[in-house]
């Protein structure tokens, strides 16, 4: 393998992947401590938390993937050596984000109820997601804006400023989470609604953070503070030109995921519990994935920025063996150990059986989903954003949902039966995109060596 051959290939990437792996598994910890803390109170409350969290990430996520249009645009600026186009962008990205936050978090506060209806989900599980809901949508501009900061971070190639925020908000959820759903120090005990307001309060403390950092040009990209009394035409078409791809694909994204836990909640709370348990899990080991194709997004970037095809080229090769290592080994470790794992998450018999079983079907999709993402993460860095979104938008619509669909509501097959689908779906964005891959000409030219 290149990168094992490449030491200054390794470093490169090692550099610029490992703190966005970090940060992407700090995010998911949010996820991951809600369960671990929630799921001791019973079925109900962590399958309230896991509808009530999916829709409140889901809205800011999907929105958040604008922001991949800063991050492509960042890092060709940083590579062509044009900083103060990037200080530029940066400044109308933070004003973008906070316009759009408003709008969202006010149309989820109104339709909070109508949204939850949806899900036809068991009395008591409705009125805590409402309750989880209505305290997340409030500070839905201020988490949207911190979420879009990281991304131009992490375009820009300094990974390690976003892990830096994610772990500031790991710590302060992490002490809300426990003293607010249990009632401790003297506290109120909350239960689900804690969980809502602890997530709420570590969001606020990480967008100030990382506004303090942008002001005072953390990592030599600063916020100019005239470039945010308007927005500026100019600079938004060319973040939404390549955002609104990525925006498309995030939304098709999260809406087979939305769709999944809608078919899914209607088998049964106790089969929902486990799935949620098996998907903040799985979280673990496709975040690292995720983090090495922001690696991916930023490094070809940089190269293409800087005309230099043979190190674009280069990055893509090394950035796809990394992921493939490291989700194997995850792979290895779902497909040995899933009871013990899941275990760790519940004490309810019931739930560990199936979310075992969950795991070890997730086991068969590791490397695919390696694949899918740091290919999607490299099409990215060549400024190709429409790519993905299209194999996206075609295998939820002409796969994914309606095949859950027949599987659920049709079949009346058990919940392991789904997470069959998701292996199969993901297999096939893999295969899809290393066709495309290999036919793009800008990135096949020439065999790769070990020198840039």
């Amino acid at each position: 393998m290149l990168i094992l051959q490449d030491k200054q290939l390794r470093t490169t990437i090692l550099r610029t992947a490992l703190p966005a792996m970090m940060e992407m598994i700090l995010y998911m910890l949010i996820g991951i401590v809600d369960v671990a803390i929630v799921g001791r109170l019973g079925a109900a409350p962590l399958a309230a938390v896991g509808v009530g969290a999916e829709i409140f990430f889901a809205v800011v996520l999907i929105l958040e993937a604008l922001g991949i249009g800063s991050a492509v645009l960042v890092a060709q600026a940083k590579g062509a050596g044009r900083f103060e186009d990037a200080n530029r962008i940066a400044s109308q990205t933070v004003m973008l984000g906070l316009l759009i936050g408003i709008i969202a978090g006010a149309l989820g506060l109104v339709f909070t109820e109508d949204i939850i209806r949806l899900f036809n989900v068991e009395a008591a599980v409705f009125t805590q997601a409402v309750a989880y809901l209505r305290i997340t949508f409030w500070v839905t501009p201020i988490a949207l804006t911190f979420y879009m900061i990281c991304t131009v971070y992490r375009g820009w190639g300094r990974t390690e400023i976003p892990m830096y925020m994610a772990l500031a908000v790991n710590i302060i959820n992490i002490a809300g989470v426990y003293i607010l759903v249990y009632g401790k120090f003297g506290f109120p005990r909350m239960g689900v609604a804690g969980a809502a307001l602890a997530t709420s309060i570590a969001h606020v403390c990480g967008f100030v953070i990382g506004v303090i950092f942008l002001s005072r040009g953390q990592g030599q990209l600063k916020v100019q503070w005239q470039w945010m009394k308007k927005l500026s035409l100019s600079v938004i078409r060319k973040i939404f030109s390549l955002g609104i791809p990525s925006f498309a694909e995030q939304f098709f994204n999260n809406f087979s995921t939305i769709t999944s836990v809608y078919l899914i909640v209607s088998t049964g709370t106790l089969a929902f519990a486990a799935h949620q348990v098996g998907v903040t899990v799985e979280s673990l080991s496709f975040m690292p994935g995720i983090g090495i194709a922001i690696a991916a997004t930023a490094l070809v970037g940089r190269s293409i920025g800087a005309r230099n095809t043979a190190e674009a080229r280069r990055m893509a090769r090394g950035t796809m063996e990394f992921a493939l290592l490291i989700m194997g080994c995850f792979g290895v470790v779902f497909a040995l150990f899933p009871y013990q794992v899941a275990s760790l998450f519940t004490n309810d018999r019931e739930i560990i059986n199936i979310a075992g079983l969950l795991l070890r079907i997730a086991s068969l999709e590791q490397l695919t989903i390696a694949i899918a993402a740091v290919l999607g993460g490299i099409l990215r860095g060549t400024g190709d954003t429409r790519t993905p979104m299209f194999i996206t938008i075609l295998l939820t619509w002409a796969y994914r949902i309606p095949m859950l669909y027949l599987v659920i509501r049709v079949l009346h097959l058990p919940i392991q039966f789904a997470w069959m689908v998701f292996v199969s779906d993901w297999l096939l964005r893999s295969i899809i995109l290393t066709v495309i891959y290999r036919r793009k000409k800008s990135l096949q030219r020439g065999p790769i060596t070990n020198e840039a």
